[in-house]
């Protein structure tokens, strides 16, 4: 729904990713990862292949009821549940360490206990190239009885390039969704890829989501598919006509929301972090034509270690990251409910420096307690 015309473009400031070299891609809300070397990524396959885990039906999933193909019979469409959850939905998990799947599935259940419908995946194990990695973890979600948005990593390093490097990992994720698309909600690009200009043009990135969803097609799956990114990364990929091929083609919104990064950030609880907020979702509104919106990363650091803050006041404290949660769950009834939006928080644990909701030994921050229903 148009509420307004898109609002006056303001960079962030950029922070440099972790391990990448100095003239590197910045971005203010991501990482440099393949930490795990091949052997360590073997390791993990080897070692969930050799696990006790109870047995996994290819199809099953618990307490999930999904449609896999194009909505017929009684079964909810993936678009429908996408339109009707609001609220609280879930977390963003890090893949850079390769959790075996037996880590997944407990990690899951963790956060279904606390509430979470959906967990999108975040970073690579090894390469990101490995189809029988993204299988384990969507997997785990179906034994958790969670739905699962794996995503795509598009962000490469120098040397790399999109069709050597980003196109394969698509085809990864693309591979393992078809072998088991149940517990599936969507599929995501990412992270930033139009922030980044990973594709080289909005053009190009369209055309490869349009090859993603044909093979889904071709497969007799209606999986819906979008990028991970943020109001920035769309307003910077140039004109109205320049981003209509990525507005057409995209199923719905997925949105990184951070007011975290904003110039004049102060505690996470503060009615400025919610203008923020709010001004961002009225972008999206204004270019989407009405389809759904799902912030699918949103979150408040602990840390300057990770994705630094650009304000100098900013409150980095457990109480501040606490508000911001608070913040966001108060207005469970007033925004989200209204408009239809749910939201994920980033991240589950610490893997990703000051931004998990358990810390670096595992222990809540706080009380991981919010609203699905309001």
């Amino acid at each position: 729904m148009l509420l307004q015309a898109p609002l006056a473009l303001a960079a962030p400031a950029p922070v440099l990713r972790r391990g990448a070299s100095t003239n590197a891609k910045v971005a203010c809300s991501k990482r440099r990862v393949i930490k795990a070397s091949s052997d360590a990524v073997n390791a993990t396959l080897s070692a969930s292949a050799n696990a006790t885990d109870p047995a996994i039906s290819v199809n099953g999933v618990v307490n999930v009821t999904i449609s896999s193909g194009s909505g017929s019979g009684t079964a909810l469409s993936r678009m429908d549940i996408i339109k009707d959850m609001y609220a609280f939905a879930g977390f963003v998990y890090a893949l850079d360490n390769c959790p075996s799947q037996s880590k997944m599935t407990s990690d899951f259940k963790e956060m279904k206990s606390k509430g979470a419908r959906t967990v999108i995946t975040f970073d690579i194990c090894g390469d990101g190239k490995t189809a029988s990695y993204y299988e384990q973890a969507i997997a785990a979600a179906g034994d958790a009885g969670m739905y699962i948005i794996p995503l795509a990593w598009t962000l490469f390093d120098d040397g790399q390039s999109f069709t050597s490097t980003s196109i394969p990992r698509m085809q990864a994720v693309t591979s393992a969704v078809i072998k088991n698309p149940d517990p599936v909600l969507a599929i995501a690009y990412g992270d930033e890829p139009l922030y980044d200009n990973d594709a080289g043009s909005p053009a190009t990135l369209a055309k490869a989501i349009k090859q993603m969803k044909a093979q889904l097609t071709d497969a007799g799956l209606d999986i819906p598919v979008s990028i991970s990114d943020m109001a920035y990364g769309w307003r910077s990929a140039g004109s109205a006509a320049d981003i209509a091929p990525m507005v057409a083609i995209v199923d719905f919104f997925m949105i990184n929301n951070f007011p975290f990064f904003a110039q004049d950030a102060t505690t996470g609880g503060a009615p400025g972090a919610w203008t923020s907020f709010a001004n961002d979702m009225k972008y999206f509104q204004s270019i989407a034509k009405g389809k759904p919106l799902m912030v699918t990363q949103t979150g408040w650091s602990t840390s300057r270690v990770e994705f630094a803050p650009n304000s100098p006041d900013i409150d980095l404290s457990y109480a501040s990251q606490y508000g911001y949660w608070h913040l966001l769950d108060s207005h469970c009834a007033s925004y989200f409910k209204e408009e239809g939006i749910s939201w994920m928080w980033r991240s589950w644990d610490d893997d990703i420096v000051g931004w998990g909701v358990l810390d670096a030994n595992g222990k809540p921050k706080f009380d991981i307690q919010a609203k699905t229903t309001c």
